[in-house]
């Protein structure tokens, strides 16, 4: 998972970048929203921990533009910040945000609200996927039926393993968008399993030869991950 630390104050980016580094996660840090904005623009950030009280833009207001725009609305957001007024829990709150930390927090809770938050997050868009479970997802002759876990090429069926199947139907349901290992592995793969990150590469290879000329869409965002999409 890939967190992005907002604050203006350096040191408290470099405490929870460094402590949550210790907990698994990847983390980015900007010190405005200006310099975070170029960070979401390019790397397929999972939760946004915002402070509120920076300028020149605040993080209310940057907030506001992330919710409005359809790329970016899906992040969920923790403010992290010293305003405790009860109106500003509101506009939080209002503004879409998914929790909310006043300063001075412990590293304890910081850790825990971020789990809390990104595991009901998972939990909705596993809610959303099943619920679309009636449909097919198709790329022009490349077509998965989702109910029955059957795979055509151009009118000819493939056969699939499970986990190719889930793989391929993972990336297809958002064209464009980069999805990390790490986040294919929690998708794809059963929580018992040990499996390391070089299983997703051997598996999206497997895929290609089997999708014959749609192998090309799916494509490796070098450091990021794999997407589908020309």
């Amino acid at each position: 998972m890939l967190l992005l630390i907002v604050d203006d104050e350096p040191d408290i980016c470099e405490i929870l970048r460094f402590n949550l580094e210790l907990e698994g996660y990847d983390v980015l840090t900007a010190e405005s929203a200006e310099e975070a904005q170029t960070l979401v623009n390019s790397h397929p950030v999972d939760l946004i921990l915002l402070d509120v009280m920076m300028t020149p833009k605040s993080g209310f207001e940057w907030a506001r533009e992330l919710k409005d725009d359809k790329r970016t609305a899906r992040i969920p957001i923790i403010f992290c910040t010293a305003k405790t007024m009860e109106d500003d829990l509101l506009t939080g709150f209002a503004l879409g945000s998914d929790d909310y930390i006043c300063k001075p927090f412990r590293i304890s809770e910081v850790k825990a609200r971020v789990r809390a938050v990104l595991r009901r997050t998972q939990s909705e868009e596993g809610a959303k996927a099943d619920l679309s479970a009636g449909n097919t997802l198709a790329y022009e002759g490349l077509v998965l039926d989702l109910d029955r876990k059957e795979c055509r090429v151009d009118g000819r069926e493939v056969a699939f393993t499970k986990l190719e199947f889930e793989l391929l139907a993972l990336l297809l349901s958002k064209p464009g968008q980069v999805f990390s290992r790490e986040r294919i592995l929690h998708a794809v793969w059963p929580s018992d399993t040990l499996v390391l990150d070089r299983t997703v590469d051997v598996n999206i290879t497997r895929i290609r030869k089997k999708i014959g000329i749609y192998g090309e869409c799916l494509r490796n965002k070098f450091g990021y991950g794999y997407m589908f999409g020309r």
